[in-house]
């Protein structure tokens, strides 16, 4: 199956969230490829599962909270960040344009 990148986004007020936890279960599980963090309560991560397994496997953590997972297209993007966030965008870039 084809890599996909992912941003999620949840939201981090929620009382219910176990935010702790879901930081340590995106950066080490083995659902997500790579992730990326630069932005507080985004992640984008890279994977080859469908969104709504990546909300399933993330709702333990989130609970309540508000949580999106969207797929993304990290060739269309522009904003500000500082350059090792766009270091981790254009690879990402990269990857899909080599699978294409």
């Amino acid at each position: 199956m084809t890599k996909k990148t992912y941003m999620i986004t949840f939201d981090p007020s929620d009382p219910t969230a176990d935010i702790p936890g879901l930081l340590e279960f995106i950066q080490a599980s083995p659902l997500f490829d790579n992730w990326w963090n630069h932005i507080p309560a985004v992640f984008m991560v890279t994977s080859d599962k469908r969104a709504v397994d990546i909300s399933d496997a993330l709702r333990r953590y989130t609970k309540d909270a508000r949580l999106l997972v969207v797929e993304v297209n990290p060739r269309e993007s522009e904003g500000w960040l500082p350059d090792k966030s766009w270091t981790w965008v254009r690879n990402r870039s990269r990857e899909q344009s080599e699978a294409a």
